[in-house]
């Protein structure tokens, strides 16, 4: 977090990698949303009924968080205004789990 204003921090909410397709599933079946269209934010309940695992970071001033490949994720500003920096990376790896895994999501 590169900025925050009177303490502000963000939860970041976060699934494993190998948790993707269980997201999605859940997504679509029980919250009746399309996961990839980002169009809905997750209640704290839709997060604790769901599924899997869902992991929680505090991030505050100086602190960096690491979202892992295909994670959905979620992230709540609170108590001010905050600003973060993203930088994004493309492994062989990761271009290898795009192409065989997210790609076919928006040739639907």
């Amino acid at each position: 977090m590169c900025y925050t204003e009177d303490g502000g921090s963000s939860f970041w909410f976060m699934t494993s990698s190998s948790d993707a397709p269980s997201a999605a599933e859940y997504f679509q079946k029980h919250i009746g949303q399309e996961l990839d269209w980002e169009a809905h934010a997750v209640t704290v309940e839709e997060f604790a009924n769901a599924p899997f695992t869902v992991y929680i970071a505090e991030q505050k001033l100086g602190d960096l968080v690491l979202v892992p490949p295909r994670s959905c994720h979620q992230v709540v500003n609170h108590g001010g205004l905050t600003v973060k920096t993203s930088w994004s990376r493309m492994t062989l790896e990761g271009l290898a789990i795009a192409l065989h895994h997210e790609l076919p999501i928006y040739r639907r």
